[in-house]
């Protein structure tokens, strides 16, 4: 985009507007002059091809065009499409669907054949939902196919969802969407997209290899390839071996069989905000409450979510939480329950009284003190639990052996807490002695520079031992929820730092900010929840597309988030000294060579999670406040890469203040959106 300052009213224009809109309770995406004000920038850009004869520049004239294709994809999906839906009846074939209050019709007919909910093994929690049908046009069967999350069934430009099921599971809701048009554009304009700036990052390393950071590439590649002691006073419990033991053991817990390890430290963050208390283990905790419940009343903490604490003692406290007891079900099937819990009928005599008296006999060894017996008892147990684990199909409801030795690793070490304040006392140390030495203009001495780049990668190798315990605990990549992928962030900041760190030239401002980033985010992730669980992922979330997309993002906000460090150590240094032009100018250089692939991860992520939002919900783009407060974040962080456009920006200190104001959007657009709602709001 060439001159001008037209192009940047509108460019500018359309900012504010995309920001009012995710504040107004009242959206106005479909009000004609909503519309007309993307015909204007969609006319702009227009205006800046033929104006500046960019065709001489094709990635350049790439991105432009790819930015008309979106508007018009979206433009024809919003005039051209029908989106709806047809409750469907096990072989009752319908040939119409509803939009809105109208209906509308098919040229075939949908006819479900069969609709299952699938569980995880042994466990009450739904890992998929599959519906089973056919299309068909006079007698004959035109398509065949399952219908599940993240796949759906296409036929012609129609396409099926699954929305809802009957409780008898006799039938189904699908939403039905019919786009012939704007699917394929928007889906072309992304191709034309990513190729271009592609091209554009690709030319940049190996025309100027000197002036680009290869490292922000090297960083990229890697992640598109990764899809307080106290004596314990008057508190009794069971020594610390015994209550290990008690840990050993399988429960049914937030939706899945785990070791009541597991169990014990959520309880124990639950009521005391940290897996220990006053010296005492998690296990050992759980063990107090279990079997000495009145030395233990009133300990719980009372500053916060009270009822909250009260409703989960209470409910510990009449035993139905301990779903420790696995048994088969008339259809064949695994279910878990605890002592109190109304048996299935088919239980013989000697399982019935083994789960009945079990509880009851546990507190009587507690008692007389005999722990040789009670740990023989807790091994019986275990040995029960592993006979009656297994389906009559085969299907074993309990985690492998590696897997459940793995998360008991996990819960010994994944003190996020600690490493956050290690991290971030650190970084903010090298971070002083970088602002103090450049400020009386001196060069850091090799020693303190090689200290800080040994404590980053340190740190670093420790977050990716706990990442990897964690992935292999839940069985999938722990980027699905707001704590994981801080956790992640916090890691690629380390990493980016690290290969940053390889030119020797800045290493410790480098290394700080990134240990500054990393520490802040697992800080984040601490204060909201001191111990995130490990749950199933909801059927939607088990797609591939879910690590790319936050993968991508994180990649992109770790480079953000590393300008604006950067940003601020400029600041600072040029407040304390004046004649630090030169640092500044090293400093905004550094910035600059992060800031296209910045975009360019933000702008995949955007259309990876786009495309998955398709296939998941038949909805590519639905202006919800975190979608739209990405593009935001995208077109602010884009307007320093038009160098004609905003040539203020080009002045070394104007472009650190522009990365300081600027990531206030990414701080909305992680945080703030959730106070808007919307389908990402957690």
């Amino acid at each position: 985009m060439k001159n001008n300052k037209l192009s940047l009213t509108i460019w500018i224009v359309t900012i504010i507007v995309l920001i009012v809109s995710t504040l107004v309770k009242t959206p106005f995406y479909d009000k004609w002059w909503f519309v007309t004000l993307l015909f204007v920038f969609a006319a702009s850009i227009v205006h800046d091809i033929f104006k500046t004869k960019m065709w001489g520049r094709l990635s350049v004239l790439g991105i432009h065009v790819s930015i008309l294709l979106i508007l018009l994809g979206g433009l024809l999906t919003f005039t051209t499409s029908q989106n709806g839906n047809v409750h469907l009846a096990v072989n009752e074939p319908v040939n119409t669907f509803m939009v809105d209050d109208n209906q509308v019709q098919m040229p075939f007919y949908v006819n479900l054949k069969k609709f299952d909910v699938v569980y995880y093994p042994g466990t009450m929690s739904h890992a998929d939902y599959v519906s089973y049908v056919e299309l068909s046009d006079n007698g004959n069967i035109l398509k065949e196919g399952k219908i599940s999350m993240n796949n759906i069934l296409k036929y012609n430009s129609f396409r099926f969802f699954n929305e809802d099921f009957d409780e008898d599971l006799e039938g189904c809701t699908l939403t039905v969407q019919h786009d012939p048009w704007g699917i394929v554009v928007t889906y072309i304009g992304y191709i034309l997209l990513t190729v271009s700036m592609l091209w554009i990052f690709v030319r940049q390393l190996t025309v100027k290899p000197g002036s680009k950071s290869i490292k922000s590439f090297l960083v990229l590649s890697v992640m598109m390839l990764m899809t307080s002691v106290a004596h314990a006073g008057e508190l009794r419990t069971l020594p610390q071996d015994v209550a290990a033991e008690l840990g050993d053991i399988y429960i049914y817990n937030s939706g899945r069989i785990a070791p009541m390890q597991t169990f014990a430290k959520d309880f124990t963050c639950k009521l005391y905000g940290k897996p220990t208390y006053r010296g005492y283990t998690s296990e050992q905790v759980l063990a107090g409450w279990m079997f000495y419940p009145t030395y233990w009343k009133g300990t719980e903490r009372q500053v916060s979510k009270r009822d909250e604490i009260k409703h989960l003692v209470e409910s510990f406290q009449t035993g139905a939480m301990t779903k420790i007891f696995p048994c088969q079900m008339p259809d064949g099937t695994v279910k878990w329950f605890s002592a109190t819990d109304n048996l299935p009928e088919n239980l013989n005599e000697e399982e019935w009284v083994f789960i009945r008296k079990s509880t009851g006999y546990l507190n009587e060894l507690v008692v007389k003190k005999d722990y040789a017996t009670l740990s023989e008892t807790l091994q019986k147990i275990k040995e029960y639990q592993r006979k009656n684990g297994v389906a009559v199909d085969g299907t074993s409801s309990l985690p492998s052996d590696f897997r459940f030795k793995t998360e008991k690793i996990y819960n010994v070490w994944s003190k996020y807490n600690y490493v956050a304040y290690f991290s971030l006392l650190f970084g903010l140390v090298f971070f002083v002695l970088y602002c103090v030495y450049t400020a009386i203009g001196k060069q850091i001495p090799e020693t303190i520079a090689n200290i800080s780049l040994s404590i980053s990668w340190i740190i670093f190798a420790f977050l990716t031992f706990l990442i990897v315990l964690r992935w292999i605990v839940a069985g999938h990549i722990p980027l699905a929820r707001s704590a994981e992928t801080q956790h992640f962030m916090a890691w690629v900041s380390l990493l980016i730092a690290g290969l940053m760190a390889l030119k020797k030239n800045g290493r410790v401002s480098t290394v700080a900010t990134g240990m500054i980033v990393s520490g802040l985010m697992m800080l984040v992730s601490v204060m909201s929840s001191a111990n995130p669980k490990i749950t199933p992922l909801m059927p939607v979330l088990s797609s591939p597309l879910l690590g790319l997309h936050v993968a991508i993002i994180m990649v992109s906000y770790a480079l953000l988030a590393f300008m604006l460090i950067n940003g601020l150590a400029a600041v600072v240094v040029r407040i304390f000294n004046k004649n630090s032009q030169l640092e500044i100018e090293r400093m905004a250089t550094v910035s600059r060579n992060l800031l296209f692939p910045a975009v360019m991860c933000l702008a995949f992520g955007i259309m990876i999670g786009s495309i998955w939002a398709n296939i998941s919900w038949g909805n590519y783009w639905a202006w919800d406040p975190k979608e739209t407060w990405s593009l935001i974040t995208l077109m602010i962080y884009a307007t320093a890469l038009f160098k004609d456009m905003a040539p203020g920006l080009q002045k070394p200190l104007n472009f650190h203040i522009f990365n300081i104001l600027a990531f206030l959007s990414v701080l909305m657009t992680y945080f703030g959106v959730n106070l808007l709602g919307g389908m990402h709001a957690y």
